[in-house]
């Protein structure tokens, strides 16, 4: 019987900028909202407004980097303006088999700091200080395999590696 692999969590992941690993320091990522751009189609034989997405443009893109405490690695981080990676190991359950196996997953983003916060200083506790990014890249791929890919500069948004906006960049 055939069984498909339904990802569970993810065990654990490192973080990465110009040449640095931050282990043990970068504590957790929230990844950018993805919003597309949209513009309200309305007229004679449409029966009210229509939001229509325009694809491949998105809104701000914002990822936010949060550490254990500040310290030197913190301030590497913030200093940094360029591709910042995510390598991560998903856990997933694999339902022939009813065991766990992994996937890896990482996340490849390019941006620069937008904001960024010093925490707090407490006995025996963690700062938590954070650091906002604001991204104009962001390539996610599993399992060795791209699955999204938005790049605002370059104009190409691909998804399961299908590039939506081939045709548009051949017409301009």
């Amino acid at each position: 019987m055939a069984g498909y692999k339904i990802p569970t969590l993810l065990n654990n992941f490192n973080t990465y900028a110009a040449g640095h690993k931050y282990v043990g320091v970068s504590s957790e990522t929230t990844l950018p909202n993805f919003e597309y751009l949209t513009e309200t189609l309305e007229g004679a034989g449409i029966a009210g407004d229509i939001e229509e997405a325009v694809e491949g443009c998105f809104g701000s893109l914002e990822s936010e980097t949060s550490f254990q405490n500040i310290g030197e690695e913190y301030f590497h981080f913030l200093a940094n303006t360029g591709i910042v990676t995510y390598r991560g190991a998903m856990q997933v359950l694999d339902t022939a088999t009813q065991t766990n196996d992994f996937q890896n997953i990482t996340v490849v983003t390019k941006g620069k700091v937008k904001s960024f916060e010093l925490g707090t200083l407490k006995r025996g506790g963690k700062g938590e200080p954070k650091i906002v990014r604001e991204l104009t890249y962001v390539k996610i791929s599993i399992g060795g395999k791209d699955v999204l890919e938005l790049d605002k500069f370059n104009m190409i948004w691909k998804l399961n590696g299908v590039d939506r906006l081939q045709k548009v960049r051949s017409q301009i």
